[in-house]
């Protein structure tokens, strides 16, 4: 599993797999579950990371550092 953190749109990505996404499950107005063509997992996105605490400062504990993106998480072929 991967973690990447684009600090541009505060966007935290976990990438489950290589697969590619062709849908995605809105879990909340700021999340999103990426599927590949067979519903199976490849991403979960989460928006707003920092202001809804899921990705805290490193002094501040709690999940580890995540990557840090340079261009949006978003640019992985997903649906928009």
């Amino acid at each position: 599993m991967e973690r990447i953190y684009s600090k541009d749109t505060d966007t935290l990505m976990f990438v489950f797999s290589d697969e590619r996404i062709v849908d995605h499950v809105d879990l909340d107005y700021q999340t999103l579950l990426e599927l590949d063509c067979d519903g199976n997992p490849v991403a979960l996105t989460i928006e707003h990371a920092r202001e809804r605490e899921v990705l805290r400062p490193p002094d501040a504990g709690g999940l580890p550092n995540a990557t840090t993106a340079p261009t949006s998480v978003r640019a992985r072929g997903a649906p928009g």
